[in-house]
């Protein structure tokens, strides 16, 4: 019992410096959002779109209600899911190998590379906990519950939720003769009475027809058919770190079906875990927790291997160690911003109350104020192409259907339905995150253009506020 609180104690002592530290304003803002139009009555993919399956958003929404919505509680709760996490790692480890050193070191690789690097809540981190657990479950033979946590998995994010199944469909099949069909059975009744539960939920809310629509338009058409999130993958030195999380899960494959095969399914979870995750979009922010998985599988290698073998795998372990805490601290923050170091300005604003760099120390306050100078209470504000952070924050409602408007990932009856709805709800300040000559909606960027002028730039951001067509004809030939 010692050591499982010595785990809690250790995971929340270093996690307690990265959880409030950073401004992530398009994606962290892209769930945030989301959990709060939850909280004012709207039904996801009913009132308004969503890319993902919507466990993230439904958890983040249901910790703001018991808490109240801010940027510091979905940052609590991810730190919790990470502390919980790190509890399971070591305990799933200790297990294979019976080394508290060994296990240790796969809780600091997670540690050093999830929720420390993506530490607010992200879909991708709920679904590795969560395809954890199932791969537990089916290591122990509770098949019906690994099939439910793969349900539930798929839930919070599609592809990963398949990596999921597929691993636990290998590690049946090396485990058990294919005759013999009862555990295959249990494992289908449990997904599918977690997805029948769904179903449920999307039927009495009149969602389904929207849920289906957009896994069709963002996942197959835009993502998979079209590519438009998709990115080359590294080449040289960089490729080879890249590859680094799916070699070592795939090396592990191969020594438990040699030599631990009741253990198989675990290494399975992480290879597919990395495949399903490494593509399309090939990245360093998605790279990040793909690389917090890898100590699991250094675990079942270290733990059938010779001195030697294992003090190099030992060793291997303490360089990604360190180059997650050095990349995590010192290195840009989410990729795109500044490192955690200089995020050491507090911001007290009731929806936010975290640490952010001088930039946003300065930028936040002044947009916030910019915005409520202008608007009412009740007034709409249109947030453009993305930096959805902004609605959560200024506590205004989005006049659209759409969280935001990135990466032309939107058609142009789409960007018209937007323009009828700035009309139709009468918005009168828009806020814009890039300049006016990078917008990639026309549609959009010409209603913007010719119907509202700019009242107040602020770094990237700019605070646009509507004017009457005369006004703005004056304006233009001056």
């Amino acid at each position: 019992m010692k050591k499982y609180v010595f785990i809690i104690l250790f995971s929340f002592l270093v996690l307690i410096f990265f959880f409030n530290r950073g401004f992530a304003y398009y994606d962290e803002g892209f769930i945030l959002h989301a959990a709060q139009r939850i909280l004012q009555g709207e039904i996801p993919y009913k009132d308004f779109d969503f890319i993902y399956t919507p466990g993230t958003i439904f958890i983040v929404a249901a910790a703001f209600k018991i808490f109240g919505e801010s940027i510091i509680i979905g940052r609590v709760l991810i730190m919790v899911i990470g502390v919980l996490t790190a509890l399971l790692i070591y305990f799933v480890t200790n297990i294979i190998s019976n080394n508290k050193l060994i296990s240790l070191l796969s809780v600091l690789v997670y540690l050093a590379w999830g929720p420390t690097h993506i530490n607010f809540p992200w879909p991708s981190t709920f679904a590795f906990s969560l395809g954890l657990i199932a791969a537990y479950f089916l290591f122990k033979k509770e098949f019906f519950y690994s099939g439910l946590l793969t349900a539930i998995t798929l839930l919070f994010k599609q592809n990963f939720g398949v990596a999921v199944f597929l691993s636990s469909i290998l590690g049946m099949w090396f485990n058990k003769p294919i005759s013999k069909m009862r555990d295959f059975l249990n494992f289908l009744i449990g997904i599918a009475t977690g997805l029948a539960l769904f179903l449920v939920y999307l039927l009495s809310t009149n969602s389904l027809v929207g849920f289906l629509d957009n896994f069709y338009f963002y996942t197959v058409k835009k993502i998979i058919l079209e590519g438009v999130a998709g990115s080359g993958f590294p080449s040289g030195v960089k490729g080879l770190f890249y590859l680094f999380p799916g070699l070592i899960s795939l090396i592990a494959v191969f020594v438990a079906y040699k030599r631990r095969r009741k253990y198989i399914v675990l290494p399975l979870f992480t290879f597919f875990f990395y495949l399903f995750g490494i593509r399309p979009t090939t990245d360093y922010v998605h790279l990040t927790i793909l690389t917090a998985s890898v100590g699991i599988p250094l675990v079942i290698i270290q733990s059938n291997s010779f001195h030697f073998k294992r003090l190099f795998f030992s060793g291997l372990s303490i360089v990604v160690i360190v180059l997650g805490v050095y990349t995590g601290i010192w290195r840009n923050y989410y990729r795109w911003d500044s490192s955690l170091i200089k995020q050491k300005y507090f911001i007290s604003h009731p929806q936010a109350r975290i640490l952010v760099d001088r930039k946003f120390a300065s930028a936040i306050p002044q947009i916030l104020s910019g915005i409520d100078q202008e608007t009412a209470n009740d007034d709409y504000i249109f947030v453009f192409p993305n930096a959805p952070m902004f609605y959560f924050l200024s506590q205004k409602k989005n006049p659209t259907r759409f969280i935001n408007l990135p990466l032309g990932l939107h058609t142009s009856q789409q960007e018209q339905k937007v323009v009828d709805d700035l009309r139709k709800k009468r918005v009168k300040i828009i806020l814009t995150n890039e300049l006016s000559q990078s917008w990639s909606y026309p549609l959009v960027s010409d209603y913007i253009l010719k119907n509202y002028l700019k009242i107040k730039e602020i770094f990237e951001f700019t605070l646009w506020e509507k004017v009457e067509s005369e006004k703005h004809s004056e304006v233009q030939n001056i």
